[in-house]
């Protein structure tokens, strides 16, 4: 009779160690899902600089978004740029952004905004984010325009699209604003 593996394990031979349990990261996510994170700062560079280029269309690099990286010597890139490549694609599947091509996995070619991402982009918006505490630290991400009496309504307006608190989202290096903002961005609605 054939012993399967499960047997042999329990026959008299050495004893092994009990074996630890290892979970996949998805399950033993008790920090700050990093990999979210990094998908909302490549979403707000990749309308960003889409956004610039509008309405003509336009090469968007990876590089542009997820930094430079060399390939290793399996020509496999790292986590992070390849998720960035594949945030480009996910904005095409959700209609944010339409393209012609892909540039190998290194960006997308001929991209430009769809009308629902200009749209978004466009929309005048109240402060999407800004942080609570005592404003006059130094490291306190507003995001709401400073008041000035003299401003006209077209400065006060302009200041409150949200490509403007996508920008200074980004400029301020705060991934809790560039998450506030992304999520608008992505509503359904």
């Amino acid at each position: 009779m054939p012993v399967s593996i499960a047997e042999s394990d329990l026959s008299s031979g050495p004893k092994r160690p009990p074996v630890q349990a290892v979970y996949p990261p998805y399950i033993m996510s008790s920090m700050a899902d990093i990999n979210i994170e990094n998908f909302y700062q490549h979403i707000a560079k990749i309308l960003s600089i889409l956004y610039a280029a509008f309405p003509t269309k336009h090469p968007v690099y990876v590089d542009e978004v997820a930094g430079v990286d060399e390939p290793d010597e399996y020509g496999l890139h790292s986590p992070n740029y390849t998720a960035g490549f594949f945030a480009m694609i996910w904005l095409a599947e959700e209609n944010y952004l339409r393209y012609a091509d892909t540039i190998r996995q290194d960006g997308i070619d001929q991209a430009c905004l769809t009308h629902k991402a200009f749209l978004r982009l466009t929309e005048v918006s109240g402060p999407l984010y800004t942080e609570s505490g005592d404003s006059s630290e130094s490291n306190v991400v507003s995001l709401v325009p400073e008041q000035d009496e003299n401003l006209t309504p077209s400065v006060v307006e302009e200041r409150q699209l949200v490509i403007n608190q996508l920008r200074r989202a980004l400029r301020s290096g705060s991934s809790i604003a560039v998450t506030k903002v992304v999520k608008h961005i992505l509503r359904t609605g």
